[in-house]
């Protein structure tokens, strides 16, 4: 059994959780990125966020799909970075409540980048338009964009 305080909650694409839970195959269905999240964390009793056209985020019970962004978001350097920054200060204000704040904090940036393509022309421009975004966020602008569903 993991450690929770050791790992921590953790996100990653489909292919990077399926190499901390099994091994470095590539998981092609979303069904099957949903089943190892789940394992993974059931297993090390951490929230367990992968990445996709849905990103899906699981205490091993519950899974939620975040279904904000725009597909060019996977051509800008350090967007997963920047997502797990953001993560990560949600999860510091609500701890208590860390899926609800993960899957929160995902959608958020997603509606970002849905709201930086709208100006954008290409992979630089949004990386641009993302941070002006995000900077410019408001509440009336996330709730009317938010997308997020239960897949359990």
């Amino acid at each position: 059994m993991v450690d929770r305080k050791a790992l921590g909650d953790g996100k990653g694409d489909q292919n990077e959780t399926r190499f901390i839970f099994k091994g470095v195959d590539s998981i092609h269905e979303s069904v099957d990125a949903m089943e190892y999240a789940k394992s993974l964390a059931k297993a090390s009793g951490a929230i367990v966020a992968v990445s996709g056209a849905v990103d899906i985020v699981t205490d091993g019970r519950q899974v939620v799909g975040a279904r904000n962004g725009v597909a060019m978001m996977q051509r800008i350097t350090a967007t997963g970075c920047s997502v797990t920054a953001l993560i990560a200060a949600f999860v510091a204000v609500d701890p208590l409540h860390a899926l609800e704040a993960t899957v929160l904090a995902l959608s958020v940036f997603g509606v970002a980048g849905e709201m930086g393509m709208e100006m954008a022309k290409g992979p630089a421009s949004l990386r641009m338009h993302l941070i002006d975004s995000l900077y410019g966020l408001d509440q009336a602008a996330v709730l009317s964009r938010i997308n997020i569903t239960s897949l359990s």
